[in-house]
Parts: C-alpha cells; structure tokens; sequence
C-alpha cells in the first residue's frame, strides 16, 4: 500500500498546510516533487504558481507537461524515479484521464502505488482521480455556461469508492440525490479538507478550520451523512488508528 493526500480544494496558500503534510510524507530533507498539470492542460501560469509555493515549502519541483509535449516511455519513468511526491493540479478530470490513457501514464501511476515509490497527491481533479468515480465539472471547464455536474468514472480506483470533491459549494449539493445512481460510498469533501493514506493507515485533515467533511451513502432510498474527524496534520500522533472505512 502507498501514499496518498488528495485535496479536495482550494488554494496553494489556504492548504499550505497539507502540502507541507505532502513533503513530510516523503521523509526527505529537500524532497523532488513532480507536479502533472494535465487537467489544466499545462497552464503555464499555474505551473509558475505552483512551482514557487513548493520551493518555498523547501522542494526541487520539476514538472511533466503531458499535453505540451511528447515523452517516450523512458523519459516519463525518468521522470516518476526522481520524484519522492507526484503532484496532480485541478481542471478538467475528464480530458486529463483520457490524456492519460493515451500515454498510459495511469498505469505507471498505479505501480508508483503499488510499488510505494513515491507519494501521490493532488488536488480537485488531482484529488478525484486516485478514486473509483467521482463527482466533475469537467463540462464547466470545455466552457459550457454552467456547472453541469456529472459522473467521472474508471477513475485509477485506488480506493474503490467515489469522492466528491469541493462539496461546500452550493453547485455541488445536486450530489446528494446522484449519489444513489451509485452503489458505492462516497467521500463528501469540503476544500480545504484532504483525504490521506500512510500504508495501512488512513486520516482525514484540514487545513483551515472551518473545513468539514462526510461518509455518504444511498441506503434505503435515503442519503445518509457521518460527519468525518478531521485533524490539522500537526496534531497527528504515531499512536493514531486507521480512520474507520465505510466499506
């Protein structure tokens, strides 16, 4: 089993907090952190913000633009070997998995996993993408005019439930009543909230305060909600029990 910290949301500043959590994780000093900006198609802008937060943070950053240009398979392996943390930024989960599979950089993903080499992280799409399914607005962001959320699905299903990240946004409540086209749990994730994979050991922290987040699921045609225990990373102990699973 590997390591996981998927994001659901907000910015480089409001989850600085979890993004140190990321480089802890890697037990480096001055850790590599690849970022893969797919989802946004590269945006150089990000990929400027991003790499000046995690050198901040104390992070070599390298990045591997998958849509700009083209990799053999060696390089692309080059590339996960030298990363200590993988980090996958927000856009479009839908146009990024089907990049993906193109490469199939999902499968080198999934032995990165596997194979426990590096940590795996990201956020928005980043963070949907580690799970089965998960709630997108990958519609929004081809430039339709609303939100139009939908089903993300054959995901990389590291962990076979669904996630619906940026869940304190009121154009994700819909996600209530979809959920029961579903028959698996679901993690309900407001931003600022990550959820978290150390081995055999599974937490769910926040960076800011107010954060919340739930276990759903669709059980006798109701919605049912369990609000999660959420902790800043700091207050982490070695003594701390796997969080209970849903499934």
């Amino acid at each position: 089993m590997g390591r996981i910290v998927a994001i659901s949301g907000g910015t480089l500043e409001t989850t600085e907090k979890l993004n140190k959590y990321i480089l802890e994780l890697t037990k480096k000093e001055n850790p590599n952190v690849l970022f893969v900006p797919t989802a946004s198609k590269d945006d150089a802008g990000y990929i400027a913000e991003f790499t000046e937060a995690f050198e901040k943070l104390g992070a070599n950053v390298g990045t591997a633009k998958l849509t700009c240009k083209q990799y053999s398979e060696s390089e692309l392996q080059s590339m996960i070997d030298w990363a200590d943390a993988i980090y996958v930024g927000d856009g479009n989960l839908l146009f990024m998995m089907k990049t993906w599979r193109k490469m199939q950089f999902d499968d080198i993903l999934y032995r990165t996993f596997t194979g426990d080499s590096a940590v795996l992280a990201g956020i928005g799409a980043g963070c949907t993408c580690w799970f089965n399914c998960g709630y997108s607005n990958s519609d929004y962001n081809r430039g339709m005019t609303d939100w139009n959320y939908m089903w993300a699905d054959n995901l990389l299903d590291l962990h076979h439930t669904s996630a619906c990240p940026h869940y304190n946004r009121d154009a994700v409540r819909g996600f209530d009543l979809r959920l029961m086209e579903k028959g698996l749990p679901s993690f309900a994730l407001e931003d600022n909230t990550a959820f978290t994979q150390n081995g055999d050991r599974s937490l769910f922290l926040k960076s800011t305060a107010d954060a919340n987040a739930y276990y759903m699921l669709y059980l006798n045609g109701e919605v049912s909600h369990k609000e999660i225990k959420l902790r800043f990373p700091d207050e982490i102990e070695e003594t701390d029990q796997a969080a209970e699973m849903p499934y």
